[in-house]
């Protein structure tokens, strides 16, 4: 998209981490930013802390297409069309996916993809009325390599990925751009709510501070892709690694794998079959 300076950027999950990060990021850019979350009083402290007259913010449930519907018929009406969407809100499950509830596979999906699904349904026939606008869809790097006990959330990311790629040649008509952004571990709130069972998996989500990426660099990593119009954003270069490794290497992600899964699964005093 190239100069960013006057665009209006809307961003769902925006009252903390990649998603107020991100906000920061375009307002650097002279953007006018829309922070959407169903947190009222994060969405709140996020404007006070970017304390910007060019931040607005609406607290919407992206779970609901009529409060998504409703929510582009205020933001036509108050504040104008929307030049880029960044679909950033998401949840983490961690879990066996033999142990994963409906109740939680419903609520991944719900937010995961059917929050992506409406926010597009919703803010891009306005651009392609246009013929102009950027849409940048957040999957994860699990989509190029699915981490034991991260399956369900891996699956609703798998979906992203292919749900952006097609999006990406449907739009390219329309002067659209669709970006598919692939973060790696991100040091933000997303993590807090992750409670893994087992001493492996309580492991890997204590250390995030230690080998995670900022979700400050995230935000920047993102209006970049947008500027240069990629559409891949890779995020770290490990996430670029297993993309190319897993496909040249596969009996060495295999036995990646498998261990991972013995690592992450295992309970203190649980005996092999």
């Amino acid at each position: 998209m190239g100069q960013l300076s006057g665009k209006r950027v809307l961003i769902t999950g925006g009252a903390g981490g990649i998603g107020l990060e991100t906000g920061r990021a375009f307002l650097k850019e002279g953007c006018e930013v829309i922070l959407t979350d169903i947190n009222e009083q994060g969405l709140r402290e996020a404007a006070q802390r970017l304390a910007s007259d060019k931040v607005h913010t609406f607290v919407n449930d992206v779970t609901k297409f009529d409060e998504v519907e409703a929510l582009g018929r205020r933001i036509q009406s108050e504040i104008g069309f929307v030049d880029i969407l960044v679909n950033n809100a998401g949840i983490g499950a961690s879990g066996e996916i033999k142990d994963m509830t409906i109740e939680e596979w419903k609520r991944l999906i719900d937010i995961n993809i059917w929050g992506v699904i409406h926010f597009v349904k919703v803010f891009m026939p306005p651009m392609v009325e246009r013929r102009s606008g950027h849409i940048v869809n957040l999957s994860s790097g699990q989509a190029f390599f699915p981490v034991p006990t991260w399956g369900a959330y891996a699956a609703t990311k798998f979906f992203v990925a292919g749900f952006s790629e097609a999006l990406h040649y449907e739009a390219a008509r329309f002067n659209i751009k669709v970006t598919t952004v692939f973060p790696y571990v991100v040091n933000s709130p997303f993590y807090s709510a992750i409670n893994p069972e087992t001493f492996g998996g309580k492991m890997v989500v204590k250390l995030v501070p230690y080998y995670a990426v900022s979700p400050e660099k995230t935000g920047r990593i993102i209006v970049r892709a947008v500027k240069k119009g990629k559409k891949y954003e890779m995020h770290h270069p490990l996430n670029a690694m297993n993309y190319y490794f897993n496909r040249l290497f596969p009996l060495v992600t295999e036995g990646t794998g498998i261990a991972l899964a013995w690592a992450l699964t295992r309970r203190k005093g649980e005996k092999e079959s």
